[in-house]
């Protein structure tokens, strides 16, 4: 083979190549879940003071505690945590994952659970940055929060809430700090 025509295969391959890789089908990324709302800032606040009302619900920022409370662990918890609690969370970048007790089946209640908390029901996701707790005035099976964005869900689907905590975790001003990564399992307790 003369030295022209090996260059002209070569050329060739490159451009199949590169055409190959361009033009390949690729899998897209899963849609950015969740309502944008305004920051209403993240004013701290002493236990108890009034403070004007949230502009989302579950509230995704503003005023909240600054204390012993606030932020609180994350984890799985059984009880209610007040919003001046759980948006601290927020601003320093956690999802929350509120359900209402009366919507929310008692078998998915327990998948919920074991998505968030160790030992995790799927391997490939381990969130360190969430909160899982019920929520009195939820209107929606599960309603999730992180800094300045909302999102409700009507039926439980467990990658529609591994790529809402993955496209939100960290997302927030203070993403650093906080409460300890080890998280708790309050429901188990």
């Amino acid at each position: 083979m003369s030295n022209r025509k090996f260059l002209i295969l070569i050329a060739i391959i490159v451009v199949v190549v590169i055409g190959f890789v361009v033009f390949s089908p690729t899998t897209p990324a899963p849609p950015q879940l969740g309502i944008n709302h305004t920051s209403q800032g993240g004013t701290h606040i002493q236990e108890g003071a009034k403070h004007p009302a949230y502009n989302s619900d579950p509230p995704s920022s503003g005023w909240h505690y600054n204390d012993a409370s606030a932020p609180t662990q994350w984890g799985v918890y059984t009880q209610e945590l007040p919003p001046e609690i759980f948006l601290h969370n927020e601003e320093h970048g956690g999802v929350i994952i509120t359900y209402s007790p009366k919507l929310l089946p008692a078998d998915q209640l327990k998948k919920l659970q074991v998505l968030f908390a160790p030992p995790y029901s799927d391997k490939n996701f381990t969130p360190s940055k969430a909160i899982v707790m019920p929520r009195a005035a939820d209107t929606h099976m599960l309603e999730l929060a992180s800094w300045t964005v909302t999102y409700n869900m009507d039926s439980y689907n467990q990658q529609t809430l591994e790529n809402f905590y993955l496209q939100h975790v960290s997302h927030s001003p203070e993403p650093t700090g906080g409460p300890t990564n080890t998280p708790i399992n309050e429901a188990s307790q």
